[in-house]
Parts: C-alpha cells; sequence; structure tokens
C-alpha cells in the first residue's frame, strides 16, 4: 500500500487512501498506541526497576556508548568520501537515537518469547532499563544542557523541571486515584463498566496533557502504566480488556501509517549506501559493547550472543521516536526508511 507498490501510482493511492481518510486512520492509531503502551506497562511489575545488578549497569553503559562511538566513528569516515552537508544533523540525531534499547521494547519481546523471568531474560531486562537511562540522560542532560549554556538559555531546566513535576503528579496523585478507583469495585465481582471507563478517561487525560507538556504520551502512557500495580485485581483486568483493541487493531494501523511515509524507491545512489553503513556501524557497536563486557563477567558464550543480539532489537517505541523526529522535521523521510530497512535484520536474527 505504500509507495513502494500500490503507492507508485498517485491516482490509485489516492483511491485508496484520500488525504481525509489518512487523518482519521492516524487518530484512531494515536489513541490505540496510548492505549498499547498503557498495557504494556501495566503488565510490568515496576519492582524490576529497583532490581538492577552492577553487571548489568556496566553492560548497559558498554553497549550504549560502544553503538555512539562505532555510529560517529562511521560518520567520521563517510565524510571523507562524501559530504553529508545539511543531512549530517539529521545523522547524528539517528546514532545518538539509535544507540537506544528501550526498556518497554525489550519487556514485551522478552514477555511474548516467554523467557521473561529467565536468567537471560532478567539479564536483558536490566540492561535495557540501564540503556534507556543513557539515551535519556545524554539528550536531557548533555545535549540540551550544553545547548543551553551556548545559548545561555533557562528553557532547558524549565523544561527538565516540567518532567519533574509532570512525573511526580502521575504517581502521587493520578496512581493513588486510579488505584481508589480499583478498590471501589466489590472483591470477587469483576470490575463494572463504568470504573473501566473512568481509568480509559484519565488515561486519555494523561496522554493529552503530556502532548501539551511537550511528551510523547506514548511513552508517558507507557510510565503511567508502569506506576500501576500489574497483579490482579486491577493490572490482570486492565490486561485483559485492553488487549484486543491494543494489539489487534491499533497497533497494525500505527505500522500501516509508518508504512505509507516511506519511499523506499528514492532510496538511490553512494550516499544513501554510505548512510546505512553508518546505521548498521551502532547495531556492532551495541553488539559488541554488550557481548565483551558480559563474557567478561563469566557468562556462557551463547547466552552473552543472545543478550547481544537481544539488546539490537527495536519496537513501537523506536518506530514512534522516530515518526516524533519525522514530525519535527529533524528526519527526513529517507533517513526512517533507511531505519526500518536496517532493522528487519536484528529482529529475524533474534527470532531464528
Amino acid at each position: 500500500m505504500s509507495p513502494l507498490f500500490l503507492g507508485r501510482d498517485n491516482t490509485s493511492f489516492e483511491m485508496l487512501f484520500p488525504s481525509a481518510s489518512i487523518m482519521i486512520l492516524s487518530t484512531f492509531a494515536e489513541f490505540g498506541m496510548i492505549i498499547y503502551f498503557f498495557k504494556m506497562g501495566v503488565q510490568i511489575n515496576s519492582k524490576q526497576i529497583f532490581m538492577v545488578e552492577k553487571r548489568a549497569v556496566i553492560i548497559g553503559v558498554s553497549g550504549h556508548i560502544s553503538s555512539t562511538v562505532f555510529g560517529i566513528i562511521a560518520l567520521k569516515l563517510v565524510e571523507i568520501f562524501t559530504p553529508l552537508g545539511s543531512e549530517k544533523l539529521s545523522m547524528i540525531n539517528l546514532i545518538i537515537f539509535g544507540s537506544l534499547t528501550s526498556f518497554s521494547v525489550i519487556s514485551s519481546f522478552l514477555s511474548e518469547m516467554n523467557i521473561l523471568n529467565s536468567e537471560i531474560g532478567r539479564m536483558a531486562l536490566s540492561t535495557s532499563i540501564v540503556s534507556d537511562a543513557c539515551m535519556w540522560v545524554v539528550y536531557f542532560v548533555v545535549i540540551n544542557g550544553t545547548l543551553a549554556l551556548e545559548r545561555k538559555s533557562y528553557k532547558f531546566l524549565l523544561e527538565l523541571s516540567m518532567t519533574i513535576v509532570y512525573f511526580a503528579v502521575l504517581f502521587f496523585l493520578l496512581r493513588p486515584l486510579v488505584v481508589w478507583i480499583s478498590n471501589r469495585n466489590p472483591k470477587g465481582k469483576p470490575m463494572t463498566e463504568s470504573h473501566f471507563l473512568m481509568i480509559i478517561c484519565i488515561l486519555l487525560l494523561v496522554g493529552f496533557s503530556a502532548q501539551i507538556a511537550g511528551q510523547s504520551s506514548f511513552i508517558i502512557a507507557f510510565w503511567f502504566g508502569l506506576f500501576l500495580p500489574d497483579g490482579p485485581p486491577l493490572g490482570s483486568i486492565l490486561s485483559e480488556r485492553l488487549g484486543a483493541i491494543g494489539s489487534t487493531l491499533t497497533v497494525p494501523a500505527y505500522c500501516t501509517i509508518s508504512g505509507l511515509r516511506t519511499k523506499v524507491p528514492k532510496l538511490e545512489g553512494s550516499k544513501i549506501a554510505f548512510m546505512e553503513v553508518i546505521i548498521i556501524a551502532g547495531y556492532i557497536g551495541k553488539f559488541v559493547g554488550t557481548i565483551l563486557p558480559s563474557l567478561h563477567f563469566h557468562t556462557e558464550f551463547w547466552d552473552s550472543f543472545a543478550l547481544a543480539t537481544i539488546m539490537c532489537c527495536k519496537g513501537l517505541i523506536d518506530l514512534s521516536l522516530y515518526n516524533i523526529l519525522l514530525n519535527s522535521k529533524v528526519l527526513s523521510t529517507s533517513f526512517l526508511c533507511l531505519w526500518l530497512n536496517c532493522n528487519f535484520g536484528p529482529l529475524s536474527i533474534t527470532i531464528l
């Protein structure tokens, strides 16, 4: 349905997807993704965040740094052969965000593979938490802090303060409110429709307020779900009721919208090949930076290999982040298409 096949002809593409229908499908997908990430957060035991071992910290930091370093080295080498010009900033952003291994993506993947409670699963989950934290520390503190010092602006401190206050409101105000609504339900009986709809309204309010506060509604919805109790009665009921609409209907719709924006036929020329080398270099850095420290801690080779491969996986959080960058004009459509192409390899290897 994308410009690769049916969308090559503008007439047939407009017939299949008029402008108004794309807007409706996008809105439907956005609401559904909020529900999906909320459900994903509810299913995870939040206590696992505080059970990170020392070796997981070292492996996570090493994998994140090596991915960024390999990407920057590849960028410098590519600049020797071809000037990137205005595309250099997009490549730097791609390297920074490409080094991310999202906690939500890894936890969902491990849960679907039924290895979440295995030794390698627990290690991968702890390592992804560290990698996720490294990404946001680098982005919020290092990059934005440096830009604020150069421009002598206090906007960075304001944004950081708003983020902290926003998460505090989620945890200390909305979380007890949802738990209180759940406890009002009679014990031993299923949650009433009115209580369930009240929680959904609170969730949609969280997503709306996240947009106003300049945050990603998907990520905020995930963390809001993570703040809630994961077990019965609240966590299990929400996971059961939100499963169908979150996974079956809206996730394919969001992936379809992302596919409609990719223009594979435009990926031609040597510059595109060099850009793909930079993206792949980031994956190599992530793999090497994960497997070597893992072997150092006397982990068996195939377990270390599996851990390094899992840490290279990408998912819906990464796709949503790149769509945000695309909407902000920070990233071009060609870079999103390159990222999608390069992600088939690591995911396929992991599944095999």
